[in-house]
């Protein structure tokens, strides 16, 4: 049996990024994390994750934005989709996420589980997650 391709959590604060991974993985998503964009872009060519969700700042090298770049200037990674989870104010978030990706989303914290969950299906489909039932808490909020 093949194990579905997991999803990257980065963010520089592990108490969040392991709260996103056990939320995830009781929905029946694999998921692992890493605490800098450099790890992220590393995790990534090993990995080959089927979504990443990123923090935006973070200490050490690059942002979630530049790991961002780096990966849509490499072929292997232009049709990854990413969730910039920030807690920026959201003026100052919606000015650094790139528009007009069809593959990248933007939601801030501290975020809704029906709210992340309904992203990653709208940016994935039916691949990590199976459809939303009625009343099950997948409306948005």
């Amino acid at each position: 049996m093949v194990l579905p391709r997991p999803v990257l959590v980065v963010d520089d604060e592990t108490a969040i990024a392991e709260m996103i991974c056990e939320t995830l993985e009781k929905q029946g998503v694999r998921a692992t994390h890493c605490n800098d964009a450099a790890q992220a872009l590393i995790q990534i060519e090993g990995l080959r994750p089927a979504l990443v969700i990123t923090d935006i700042m973070m200490p050490a090298w690059g942002s979630g934005i530049d790991a961002y770049k780096r990966l849509r200037s490499n072929k292997r990674f232009k049709d990854l989709p990413v969730i910039f989870l920030t807690g920026m104010q959201v003026d100052q978030a919606r000015r650094l996420v790139p528009v007009g990706d069809p593959l990248a989303r933007l939601l801030h914290k501290p975020v809704k589980l029906a709210v992340l969950l309904q992203t990653i299906r709208d940016l994935t489909g039916d691949r990590l997650l199976p459809p939303a039932v009625p009343g099950k808490g997948a409306s948005h909020g």
